[in-house]
Protein backbone atom coordinates (compact mmCIF):
# COMPACT_ATOMS: atom_id res chain seq x y z
CA UNK A 1 0.00 0.00 0.00
CA UNK A 2 1.42 3.39 -1.01
CA UNK A 3 1.80 6.35 1.35
CA UNK A 4 -1.02 8.11 -0.52
CA UNK A 5 -3.20 5.05 0.00
CA UNK A 6 -2.45 4.92 3.72
CA UNK A 7 -3.38 8.60 4.06
CA UNK A 8 -6.61 8.09 2.18
CA UNK A 9 -7.46 4.92 4.08
CA UNK A 10 -7.06 6.79 7.37
CA UNK A 11 -9.39 9.49 6.08
CA UNK A 12 -11.85 6.88 4.86
CA UNK A 13 -11.87 5.12 8.23
CA UNK A 14 -12.60 8.42 9.99
CA UNK A 15 -15.79 9.08 8.01
CA UNK A 16 -19.07 8.75 9.91
CA UNK A 17 -20.82 5.44 9.22
CA UNK A 18 -23.69 5.34 6.77
CA UNK A 19 -27.19 5.53 8.26
CA UNK A 20 -28.83 2.16 8.83
CA UNK A 21 -32.28 1.28 7.52
CA UNK A 22 -33.21 4.66 6.04
CA UNK A 23 -32.67 4.50 2.27
CA UNK A 24 -33.22 8.23 1.74
CA UNK A 25 -30.62 9.03 4.40
CA UNK A 26 -28.22 6.50 2.92
CA UNK A 27 -28.60 8.06 -0.53
CA UNK A 28 -27.91 11.51 0.88
CA UNK A 29 -24.89 10.21 2.83
CA UNK A 30 -23.22 8.63 -0.18
CA UNK A 31 -24.17 11.47 -2.50
CA UNK A 32 -22.33 13.93 -0.28
CA UNK A 33 -19.20 11.76 -0.31
CA UNK A 34 -19.41 11.16 -4.06
CA UNK A 35 -20.01 14.83 -4.81
CA UNK A 36 -16.77 15.80 -3.08
CA UNK A 37 -14.85 13.11 -4.94
CA UNK A 38 -16.47 14.11 -8.23
CA UNK A 39 -15.20 17.65 -7.81
CA UNK A 40 -11.66 16.26 -7.58
CA UNK A 41 -12.25 14.06 -10.61
CA UNK A 42 -13.57 16.93 -12.74
CA UNK A 43 -10.46 18.92 -11.85
CA UNK A 44 -8.07 16.13 -12.81
CA UNK A 45 -9.95 14.85 -15.85
CA UNK A 46 -11.38 17.58 -18.11
CA UNK A 47 -14.50 16.34 -19.88
CA UNK A 48 -17.86 17.71 -20.91
CA UNK A 49 -21.04 16.38 -19.30
CA UNK A 50 -24.56 16.60 -20.66
CA UNK A 51 -27.85 15.08 -19.51
CA UNK A 52 -29.81 12.98 -21.99
CA UNK A 53 -32.65 10.50 -22.12
CA UNK A 54 -32.20 7.33 -24.19
CA UNK A 55 -35.10 4.90 -24.56
CA UNK A 56 -36.78 6.58 -21.60
CA UNK A 57 -33.71 6.11 -19.39
CA UNK A 58 -31.82 9.09 -17.97
CA UNK A 59 -28.09 9.11 -18.75
CA UNK A 60 -25.22 11.53 -18.46
CA UNK A 61 -23.01 11.66 -21.53
CA UNK A 62 -19.37 12.21 -20.50
CA UNK A 63 -17.21 13.19 -23.46
CA UNK A 64 -13.45 13.84 -23.58
CA UNK A 65 -11.76 16.09 -26.11
CA UNK A 66 -11.43 14.36 -29.49
CA UNK A 67 -13.19 11.12 -28.52
CA UNK A 68 -12.25 7.95 -30.34
CA UNK A 69 -14.63 5.30 -31.69
CA UNK A 70 -16.98 3.44 -29.41
CA UNK A 71 -19.32 4.14 -26.52
CA UNK A 72 -18.96 2.82 -22.98
CA UNK A 73 -21.88 2.35 -20.61
CA UNK A 74 -21.00 3.00 -16.96
CA UNK A 75 -23.14 1.16 -14.40
CA UNK A 76 -22.57 2.68 -10.97
CA UNK A 77 -22.29 0.86 -7.67
CA UNK A 78 -24.35 1.29 -4.52
CA UNK A 79 -26.03 -2.02 -3.57
CA UNK A 80 -28.77 -1.28 -6.13
CA UNK A 81 -30.00 1.26 -3.55
CA UNK A 82 -27.90 4.41 -4.04
CA UNK A 83 -25.03 5.80 -6.12
CA UNK A 84 -26.97 7.63 -8.83
CA UNK A 85 -26.08 11.17 -9.86
CA UNK A 86 -22.67 12.14 -8.50
CA UNK A 87 -21.75 8.52 -7.89
CA UNK A 88 -22.43 7.53 -11.49
CA UNK A 89 -20.50 10.51 -12.84
CA UNK A 90 -17.61 9.81 -10.49
CA UNK A 91 -17.19 6.38 -12.08
CA UNK A 92 -17.59 7.76 -15.61
CA UNK A 93 -15.41 10.89 -15.73
CA UNK A 94 -11.93 9.33 -15.27
CA UNK A 95 -12.67 6.46 -17.65
CA UNK A 96 -13.94 8.76 -20.41
CA UNK A 97 -10.81 10.89 -20.17
CA UNK A 98 -8.39 7.97 -19.89
CA UNK A 99 -10.00 5.75 -22.53
CA UNK A 100 -10.52 8.69 -24.86
CA UNK A 101 -14.09 7.74 -25.68
CA UNK A 102 -17.61 8.75 -24.75
CA UNK A 103 -19.08 7.22 -21.61
CA UNK A 104 -22.79 7.12 -20.82
CA UNK A 105 -23.45 6.97 -17.07
CA UNK A 106 -26.76 5.14 -16.90
CA UNK A 107 -29.22 6.15 -14.17
CA UNK A 108 -30.85 2.74 -13.88
CA UNK A 109 -33.81 2.23 -11.54
CA UNK A 110 -33.03 1.41 -7.91
CA UNK A 111 -34.52 -0.66 -5.10
CA UNK A 112 -36.59 -0.71 -2.98
CA UNK A 113 -38.83 1.19 -5.39
CA UNK A 114 -37.88 -1.13 -8.25
CA UNK A 115 -36.86 -4.77 -8.12
CA UNK A 116 -34.95 -7.14 -10.42
CA UNK A 117 -34.90 -7.03 -13.42
CA UNK A 118 -35.67 -3.27 -13.58
CA UNK A 119 -32.02 -2.22 -13.77
CA UNK A 120 -31.29 -4.83 -16.44
CA UNK A 121 -34.32 -3.67 -18.44
CA UNK A 122 -33.03 -0.09 -18.38
CA UNK A 123 -29.52 -0.92 -19.54
CA UNK A 124 -30.70 -3.32 -22.26
CA UNK A 125 -33.08 -0.62 -23.53
CA UNK A 126 -30.17 1.83 -23.81
CA UNK A 127 -28.03 -0.76 -25.64
CA UNK A 128 -30.86 -1.48 -28.08
CA UNK A 129 -31.41 2.22 -28.78
CA UNK A 130 -27.70 2.83 -29.40
CA UNK A 131 -27.57 -0.09 -31.80
CA UNK A 132 -30.64 1.12 -33.69
CA UNK A 133 -28.89 4.45 -34.12
CA UNK A 134 -25.79 2.69 -35.43
CA UNK A 135 -23.80 3.76 -32.38
CA UNK A 136 -21.32 0.90 -32.14
CA UNK A 137 -19.12 -0.63 -30.90
CA UNK A 138 -20.30 -0.71 -27.29
CA UNK A 139 -18.51 -1.68 -24.08
CA UNK A 140 -19.97 -1.92 -20.58
CA UNK A 141 -18.36 -1.64 -17.17
CA UNK A 142 -19.50 -1.36 -13.58
CA UNK A 143 -18.29 -1.41 -10.00
CA UNK A 144 -19.76 -3.42 -7.11
CA UNK A 145 -23.50 -3.66 -7.84
CA UNK A 146 -22.63 -2.23 -11.23
CA UNK A 147 -20.23 -5.13 -11.81
CA UNK A 148 -23.02 -7.58 -11.01
CA UNK A 149 -25.36 -5.64 -13.29
CA UNK A 150 -22.79 -5.73 -16.09
CA UNK A 151 -22.77 -9.53 -15.98
CA UNK A 152 -26.58 -9.63 -15.81
CA UNK A 153 -26.93 -7.40 -18.86
CA UNK A 154 -24.61 -9.65 -20.88
CA UNK A 155 -26.59 -12.70 -19.75
CA UNK A 156 -29.87 -11.09 -20.74
CA UNK A 157 -28.57 -10.16 -24.21
CA UNK A 158 -27.24 -13.69 -24.70
CA UNK A 159 -30.51 -15.25 -23.50
CA UNK A 160 -32.46 -13.15 -26.00
CA UNK A 161 -30.15 -14.10 -28.86
CA UNK A 162 -28.64 -10.61 -29.10
CA UNK A 163 -24.98 -9.78 -29.48
CA UNK A 164 -23.15 -9.01 -26.24
CA UNK A 165 -21.10 -5.81 -25.94
CA UNK A 166 -17.66 -5.83 -27.54
CA UNK A 167 -15.96 -5.98 -24.12
CA UNK A 168 -16.85 -5.59 -20.43
CA UNK A 169 -15.13 -4.74 -17.16
CA UNK A 170 -16.34 -5.84 -13.74
CA UNK A 171 -14.78 -4.11 -10.73
CA UNK A 172 -15.30 -5.28 -7.14
CA UNK A 173 -18.34 -7.28 -8.19
CA UNK A 174 -19.16 -9.89 -10.82
CA UNK A 175 -21.61 -12.54 -11.93
CA UNK A 176 -21.35 -14.66 -8.78
CA UNK A 177 -22.47 -13.92 -5.25
CA UNK A 178 -19.98 -12.82 -2.61
CA UNK A 179 -18.38 -15.36 -0.27
CA UNK A 180 -15.09 -17.08 0.45
CA UNK A 181 -12.08 -15.84 2.38
CA UNK A 182 -12.42 -12.21 1.32
CA UNK A 183 -15.89 -11.90 2.82
CA UNK A 184 -14.65 -13.45 6.05
CA UNK A 185 -11.51 -11.34 6.38
CA UNK A 186 -12.14 -7.94 4.75
CA UNK A 187 -13.91 -6.43 7.75
CA UNK A 188 -11.02 -7.38 10.02
CA UNK A 189 -8.39 -6.03 7.62
CA UNK A 190 -10.27 -2.78 7.09
CA UNK A 191 -11.35 -2.25 10.69
CA UNK A 192 -14.99 -2.05 9.66
CA UNK A 193 -16.92 -4.74 11.54
CA UNK A 194 -20.20 -3.65 9.94
CA UNK A 195 -19.01 -5.11 6.65
CA UNK A 196 -19.23 -8.56 8.21
CA UNK A 197 -23.02 -8.18 8.36
CA UNK A 198 -23.21 -8.82 4.62
CA UNK A 199 -23.70 -12.53 4.04
CA UNK A 200 -24.64 -12.52 0.36
CA UNK A 201 -25.72 -10.11 -2.34
CA UNK A 202 -28.83 -12.12 -3.00
CA UNK A 203 -30.24 -10.82 0.31
CA UNK A 204 -30.26 -7.24 -1.01
CA UNK A 205 -33.76 -5.75 -1.45
CA UNK A 206 -33.32 -5.56 -5.22
CA UNK A 207 -33.32 -9.36 -5.53
CA UNK A 208 -36.51 -10.01 -3.55
CA UNK A 209 -38.45 -12.89 -5.06
CA UNK A 210 -35.62 -14.17 -7.26
CA UNK A 211 -33.66 -17.41 -7.20
CA UNK A 212 -29.91 -17.34 -6.63
CA UNK A 213 -29.61 -20.22 -9.13
CA UNK A 214 -31.20 -18.21 -11.95
CA UNK A 215 -28.43 -17.60 -14.54
CA UNK A 216 -29.98 -14.20 -15.28
CA UNK A 217 -29.39 -13.25 -11.63
CA UNK A 218 -25.93 -14.78 -11.21
CA UNK A 219 -24.63 -15.72 -14.67
CA UNK A 220 -21.41 -17.07 -13.19
CA UNK A 221 -23.32 -20.14 -12.05
CA UNK A 222 -23.98 -21.24 -15.66
CA UNK A 223 -20.95 -22.29 -17.69
CA UNK A 224 -22.86 -22.35 -20.98
CA UNK A 225 -23.93 -18.76 -20.37
CA UNK A 226 -20.37 -17.70 -19.57
CA UNK A 227 -19.11 -19.23 -22.82
CA UNK A 228 -20.93 -16.45 -24.70
CA UNK A 229 -19.34 -13.64 -22.67
CA UNK A 230 -17.11 -11.11 -24.44
CA UNK A 231 -13.52 -10.29 -23.41
CA UNK A 232 -13.67 -9.36 -19.74
CA UNK A 233 -11.47 -7.34 -17.40
CA UNK A 234 -11.94 -8.04 -13.68
CA UNK A 235 -10.45 -5.87 -10.93
CA UNK A 236 -10.43 -6.14 -7.15
CA UNK A 237 -8.21 -5.59 -4.11
CA UNK A 238 -6.90 -7.80 -1.34
CA UNK A 239 -9.05 -5.92 1.22
CA UNK A 240 -12.19 -6.05 -0.90
CA UNK A 241 -14.95 -8.22 0.58
CA UNK A 242 -15.89 -9.16 -3.01
CA UNK A 243 -12.37 -10.25 -4.04
CA UNK A 244 -13.05 -13.97 -3.74
CA UNK A 245 -16.18 -13.77 -5.87
CA UNK A 246 -14.34 -11.76 -8.54
CA UNK A 247 -11.53 -14.33 -8.56
CA UNK A 248 -14.04 -17.18 -8.89
CA UNK A 249 -15.74 -15.39 -11.78
CA UNK A 250 -12.38 -15.00 -13.50
CA UNK A 251 -11.59 -18.71 -13.20
CA UNK A 252 -15.02 -19.67 -14.48
CA UNK A 253 -14.69 -17.36 -17.47
CA UNK A 254 -11.32 -18.89 -18.29
CA UNK A 255 -12.80 -22.39 -17.98
CA UNK A 256 -15.54 -21.34 -20.41
CA UNK A 257 -12.92 -20.23 -22.94
CA UNK A 258 -13.38 -16.48 -22.50
CA UNK A 259 -10.56 -13.95 -22.84
CA UNK A 260 -10.62 -12.86 -19.19
CA UNK A 261 -8.03 -10.82 -17.29
CA UNK A 262 -7.92 -10.36 -13.52
CA UNK A 263 -5.94 -7.61 -11.79
CA UNK A 264 -5.73 -7.75 -7.98
CA UNK A 265 -4.40 -4.65 -6.18
CA UNK A 266 -2.48 -5.33 -2.99
CA UNK A 267 -3.84 -3.50 0.06
CA UNK A 268 -6.82 -2.02 -1.80
CA UNK A 269 -10.37 -2.10 -0.54
CA UNK A 270 -13.82 -2.18 -2.10
CA UNK A 271 -14.17 0.39 -4.90
CA UNK A 272 -10.73 1.86 -4.21
CA UNK A 273 -10.59 3.58 -7.60
CA UNK A 274 -13.39 6.07 -6.85
CA UNK A 275 -10.85 8.27 -5.05
CA UNK A 276 -9.05 9.56 -8.10
CA UNK A 277 -6.09 10.94 -6.12
CA UNK A 278 -4.81 7.44 -5.38
CA UNK A 279 -2.01 6.12 -7.61
CA UNK A 280 -3.84 2.79 -7.63
CA UNK A 281 -6.96 4.58 -8.90
CA UNK A 282 -5.02 6.14 -11.75
CA UNK A 283 -3.55 2.73 -12.58
CA UNK A 284 -7.04 1.19 -12.55
CA UNK A 285 -8.38 3.78 -14.96
CA UNK A 286 -5.37 3.37 -17.24
CA UNK A 287 -5.91 -0.39 -17.32
CA UNK A 288 -9.56 0.12 -18.22
CA UNK A 289 -8.75 2.69 -20.88
CA UNK A 290 -6.20 0.45 -22.57
CA UNK A 291 -8.49 -2.57 -22.37
CA UNK A 292 -11.46 -0.84 -24.01
CA UNK A 293 -9.34 0.87 -26.65
CA UNK A 294 -7.92 -2.53 -27.57
CA UNK A 295 -11.31 -4.18 -28.00
CA UNK A 296 -13.50 -1.36 -29.26
CA UNK A 297 -11.12 0.00 -31.86
CA UNK A 298 -10.37 -3.37 -33.45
Amino acid sequence: MSDDSRTFFARLSAQPPAPVGDVAAQRAHYDAINSARLEEARHLYPVTVSARTIAGVAVHAVTPANPGPGTLLCLHGGAFLWGAGAGALLEAVPVAATAGMRVLAVEYRLAPEHLFPAAVDDVVAVVAALRRDGDAPIGIYGCSAGGVLTAQVVARLVAEGLAPPRAIAMLHGSGVDVGGDSLATAAHLNGTPAAADLDRLHDLPYFAGTSATDPLVFPGEDRSMLAAFPPSLLISGTRDFAASSVAVMHRRLLAAGVDARFVLFDGMWHAHHVDVTLPEARETHELMGAFFREHLSA
